[in-house]
Formats: C-alpha cells, sequence, structure tokens
C-alpha cells in the first residue's frame, strides 16, 4: 500500500470555512456601513429640526422685544399727549387770552355805538340754464373742428 499525501490545504471542509468567512465578514461590512448611514441621516434631521426650533424661538423673542419697545412707546406718547391737553387747556382760559390782547395788543372791547348788526338775505335765486339742440350741436361741432 502506498502512502498518500496528505495536504491539510486542500481538504473541502477547510475551503467551505473560509468562503463562508468571507461572505460573512461582506455582509457585516454592508449592514456595519447600512448603519453608519443611517446613524448620519439621523443625525442630520435632528440637526435641522433643532435649528428650526431655533429660528422659532428667536422670531418669538424678537416679536416679545418689538412688543415691549411699542408698548413703552404707547406710555411715552400717552403722557405726552396728557402733557399737551394741560397746555391745551390753559391756552383755552378766556381770561389769559383778554389780558393779553389788552395788554400786549392794546385792544379794548366796544362800546355799545360802536357795534352794529348786518342782515343777510338768505333767499338763494334759483337760476338754471336750459341745454338747447343748438347748443349740443354747436358743442359737436367745436370738438370736431378743434380735432383739425
Amino acid at each position: 500500500m502506498m502512502a498518500a499525501k496528505v495536504l491539510y490545504d486542500q481538504y473541502p471542509e477547510y475551503i467551505g470555512e473560509k468562503e463562508q468567512k468571507r461572505v460573512r465578514t461582506t455582509i457585516r461590512k454592508k449592514s456595519y456601513s447600512l448603519n453608519r448611514r443611517m446613524y448620519i441621516s439621523l443625525a442630520i434631521i435632528l440637526l435641522s429640526t433643532s435649528l428650526f426650533i431655533l429660528q422659532g424661538y428667536a422670531k418669538i423673542t424678537s416679536m416679545r422685544l418689538e412688543i415691549t419697545s411699542l408698548e413703552n412707546e404707547a406710555t411715552e406718547l400717552e403722557k405726552l399727549k396728557q402733557d399737551l391737553a394741560g397746555t391745551l387747556e390753559g391756552l383755552k382760559n378766556t381770561t389769559l387770552i383778554s389780558e393779553q390782547a389788552k395788554n400786549s395788543l392794546g385792544m379794548i372791547y366796544p362800546e355799545e355805538g360802536q357795534i352794529e348788526y348786518i342782515t343777510v338775505n338768505d333767499s338763494i335765486s334759483n337760476d338754471s340754464y336750459q341745454v338747447t339742440l343748438q347748443d349740443k350741436v354747436r358743442n359737436v361741432i367745436g370738438i370736431f373742428a378743434s380735432l383739425y
């Protein structure tokens, strides 16, 4: 009998296991890359939504600031209005006006003999002008004449 030379590298079980390991490693790499892409896309989505929310909060804050400034301006204008109303009431005082007219302008009230009353006739005259056919024809002819 002849002794057969046995090569350990050429067993079919050994060759099959190597091939299966290669397939498993490629599948693991693909699943790892899919997980990695999924995590990156999830991070991008979370980042974009947080940016939109932050933008909304910024708008709300700017609106609150604008409302506060407008309320302050309204209170200042209300105070100014009250001050001007008080000044106007002081200027409307007839005794003050008459004293200034007498002192600075030299004005005095008229006496009884200086006052005269005038009556005005309230009747309104009803003068209506009626347009005749001749006037209409003249107007039309005048318009055409002005064109040439």
